[in-house]
């Protein structure tokens, strides 16, 4: 039995299949005029699930290539401006990295800080990146809220939703947002599909030079059937009750067993994502264990490298001892209830068969 518990980093592909040919949508001829209507009507259901809130959709790769034009695109375009950017230290590495590039070129001043500290900090433009969802603990931001008192303080300030965790899987909530991330593997669509959303009126340079498509922002051939894969994903119905169903099960552990936690920042929570540490485990071994057992899991976003010096857990002031021993279990709208009872049972054989091996003292 295989129990597949690490959708965050990407989730199982929903079958697809388009009949007919799909030409270059640059072509001048009734088969790429026939693939550039469905581009664009691809981009109009996206928006309309959006509620028009955002109507410029760009295609990308995906989620990290998203970030990149977004933030990247922004300092170049207002680089003499003065521009500030704002993002809190347990980002993606997709946010992070990019601003240490402009924080390293001197194209604008960055400063990573918790999100409280960002008031006062003011620029004549200045941009504010923040995950609706967060991929280590599944915390779910109040960016909207944010976004409003930063734009009462300075109403030139823009803000960019890293959205790749959030986007299909229930509502959110867009007030205030200037910029969407999104990227389909996350939501049962291909990878190497996905897309950033616009405020009409944001200004991005481009990161590449070519031809004109998407806007100059994208250039090269886009990938009309990943395009379409991708919304075919977004229509798949989300059956939130039987996801935090499953959440719920697997967070008894640490009522069942000792010195298990849960990790949160937040009381407001994606059902998706369980972030619990195994106190005398530690995380490595335990993933191994639940493979060679057929629970798929992790120690948090697969982009990470082993090189950061501190985890987000750490970052986020939660203890080195948690942070050791952090699993990240993530569902999908495919996962069952029964798996989760199953999963609960190897999960609890394995901590406790660890603890013993070590002589763990309770």
């Amino acid at each position: 039995m295989q129990i597949y518990f690490d959708n965050a980093a990407t989730t199982p592909t929903i079958p697809f299949t388009y009949e007919g040919l799909l030409a270059n949508p640059s072509s001048p001829h009734a088969a790429g005029i026939d693939a550039e209507r469905k581009l664009s009507q691809a981009r109009e259901e996206i928006a309309l699930h959006l509620n028009n809130s955002l109507q410029d959709i760009i295609f990308t790769s995906g989620g990290t290539e998203s970030n990149n034009i977004a933030l990247l695109g922004f300092a170049f375009a207002n680089q003499r401006k003065g521009t500030t950017f704002l993002a809190e230290p347990w980002e993606h590495p997709s946010i992070l990295e990019p601003l240490k590039y402009i924080k390293e070129k001197g194209l604008a001043s960055v400063h990573i800080l918790p999100h409280k500290q960002w008031y006062g900090i003011n620029s004549p433009t200045r941009l504010a990146a923040m995950s609706h969802v967060n991929s280590e603990t599944g915390d779910i931001n109040p960016v909207s809220t944010i976004a409003e008192n930063l734009k009462t303080e300075n109403p030139s300030t823009t803000v960019l939703m890293d959205g790749v965790q959030g986007l299909g899987k229930g509502k959110i909530r867009l007030d205030n947002i200037d910029i969407l991330t999104f990227s389909a593997h996350k939501f049962h669509g291909p990878a190497g599909v996905g897309g950033l959303a616009l405020r009409p009126g944001i200004r991005l340079l481009p990161l590449m030079y070519g031809g004109e498509q998407e806007k100059k922002l994208r250039p090269g051939t886009e990938n009309v059937y990943g395009v379409l894969h991708m919304v075919e994903a977004l229509r798949l119905p989300q059956d939130i009750s039987n996801v935090a169903a499953i959440k719920h099960i697997l967070a008894k552990i640490a009522i069942e067993l000792p010195n298990v936690f849960v990790n949160s920042q937040m009381l407001d929570q994606s059902p998706y994502i369980l972030n619990m540490s195994f106190l005398g485990v530690k995380a490595e071994p335990l993933v191994h264990l639940l493979s060679e057992k057929g629970v798929y899991a992790s120690m948090g976003a697969a982009c990470r490298t082993k090189k950061n010096s501190k985890s987000p857990l750490v970052l986020m002031g939660f203890s080195n001892e948690r942070a050791d021993s952090a699993v990240r279990f993530s569902f999908s709208a495919l996962n069952t209830v029964e798996e989760a009872y199953a999963a609960k049972a190897i999960i609890i054989e394995c901590v406790t068969y660890i603890r013993n091996a070590l002589g763990y003292r309770l």
